[in-house]
């Protein structure tokens, strides 16, 4: 696994062992992705359930200012932290619950919150839940869920609508943005 765009591509990233633990996403995704949505100087990125943080040092390597990570697993964390000194970068890097993780990020106003739970998550519902009630993305923000292909997640949740959603093989991604304010 590597960086494969921006100013450390090329960087090989450590990646906890056993697709159980974490799943990484495939290059194909996060060319799609990182094509799909636009990273300014000033843009702020949420990886919410960072694994290995790939998705974060993407958007790091592509010029986002702001970029923090998630992962409730001890052992993701200590490998977030080793991709992030071999790009000589310090970011907050929390080991939380994806819900505590929102709570602390309370008024966050992030420009991206990127969502790839286990597959196994069933709680979708309640992510767009938290992001609204403690306000963590921006008012043209935009949350993307990476999923396995046969999930099914609504049109509408909450102020959020889907307004795209594209499938990579086994994987698809979701876009939601605020439609009713």
């Amino acid at each position: 696994m590597r960086i494969i765009a921006g100013k450390y591509k090329k960087t090989p990233i450590l990646t906890l062992q056993g697709e159980d633990i974490t799943r990484p996403t495939r290059d194909m995704v996060k060319e799609a992705l990182f094509s799909s949505i636009t990273i300014y100087s000033d843009t702020s990125f949420l990886d919410l359930f960072s694994g290995s943080g790939s998705i974060g040092l993407e958007a790091l390597s592509r010029g986002a200012e702001r970029v923090v990570f998630n992962d409730i697993n001890k052992e993701a964390v200590k490998i977030i932290r080793k991709n992030l000194e071999k790009v000589h970068e310090e970011r907050d890097v929390y080991n939380l619950d994806y819900q505590e993780c929102l709570k602390r990020l309370e008024n966050g106003d992030f420009d991206y919150i990127y969502v790839d739970p286990p597959y196994k998550f069933m709680t979708y519902e309640d992510t767009f839940y938290y992001v609204s009630r403690y306000n963590v993305l921006s008012k043209t923000g935009i949350m993307i869920f990476e999923v396995e292909k046969n999930t099914q997640l609504n049109d509408e949740y909450l102020e959020f609508l889907k307004f795209k959603e594209k499938r990579y093989g086994i994987n698809k991604l979701l876009y939601y943005r605020r439609g009713r304010l």
